[in-house]
């Protein structure tokens, strides 16, 4: 396939408008669209993941958009498997593929690798959660400190999170989290073909708008009804471990623990700080910074970006 081939990839901040600008970028270079937003994977929920629109999806090819139900297991290692493979079906049609996404860690993945868990270890896995789970943050933080040296320098001491996933790794394998990360995976995206990397950056009174904008939206679209639905189906404990920002909160209030303004509110704060730490994240990312305040700007600043490149 070699590196004549060109992969686009379209990352960046929740409502920095991804999805209008990588449509526009499709149309114009002979593209297909590769969600990389890991909340638009699921059928079952539609309002707030802020799906691509049924005419733009007509339009384009968008691949991995409703694929799974809350109630399937996947995972990372399982994306990138489907994305490679997607990724040469559509070379192989002479078109370009464009990866779009928010989901930092899988876009990161794809470009550097992952190592791979086998199956059977899979059990033991889950036995180790539980034993992590019960460690308190400090203690734990201290244990990876000793572990792994390096990771923990990487790593905020309160990252709860990070801090059990870094040990979990060293418990199952018996090797730290940096050394798995010093190897190079079977594959990367960048062994199908030349890869743009684009994060778009807009200012961020911008996207705090935007955000405000798109929640009031969410709601006049039904999104509480939406929930409801979900759990009278009883999907309350899968949104509750695989749904975005909004799903929880729904549930809270169709349980009367929240009014409604108080709500709304909280899911925008929420949404705020979500998007302060993706751009935090991005911005530590080797990519080609697109800073903009409209999505023609934008759309400009690419394809004059992949003509001289």
């Amino acid at each position: 396939m070699g590196n004549s081939s060109r992969i686009l990839v379209i990352s960046g901040p929740t409502a920095s408008g991804k999805t209008e600008i990588s449509f526009k970028i499709a149309k114009e270079i002979n593209g297909e669209i590769i969600s990389c937003d890991s909340r638009q994977f699921y059928k079952e929920i539609n309002i707030g993941t802020d799906k691509p629109s049924e005419p733009i999806r007509r339009e384009i090819p968008h691949y991995f958009i409703d694929f799974l139900s809350l109630k399937e297991e996947f995972d990372v290692y399982k994306y990138t498997k489907l994305v490679f493979e997607k990724v040469k079906e559509i070379i192989f049609g002479n078109k370009i593929p464009i990866i779009v996404g928010g989901s930092g860690f899988y876009i990161r993945t794809l470009l550097k690798g992952i190592f791979y868990l086998p199956p059977e270890l899979k059990e033991k896995q889950k036995e180790i959660r539980e034993k992590l789970e019960k460690g308190n943050t400090e203690d734990l933080y201290e244990k990876l400190k000793r572990i792994d040296p390096e990771i923990s320098k990487k790593i905020h001491p309160n990252d709860r999170y990070r801090i059990k996933r870094a040990l979990e790794v060293f418990e199952l394998t018996g090797k730290c989290m940096s050394y798995w990360q010093s190897q190079k995976s079977e594959i990367t995206l960048k062994d199908l073909g030349k890869v743009y990397y684009f994060i778009l950056m807009r200012d961020r009174q911008q996207i705090y708008d935007r955000i405000k904008e798109r929640v009031e939206k969410m709601f006049k679209n039904g999104w509480i009804e939406e929930v409801k639905n979900l759990k009278d189906k009883n999907f309350t404990e899968y949104l509750k471990l695989k749904a975005p920002i909004g799903y929880n909160e729904i549930l809270d209030y169709l349980d009367n623990k929240i009014c409604f303004e108080d709500l709304k509110n909280l899911i925008i704060k929420k949404t705020k700080e979500y998007a302060k730490k993706q751009s935090i994240w991005f911005k530590k990312e080797e990519g080609i910074f697109i800073n903009f305040s409209d999505e023609e700007e934008a759309v400009k600043k690419i394809l004059k970006f992949l003509k001289n490149g």
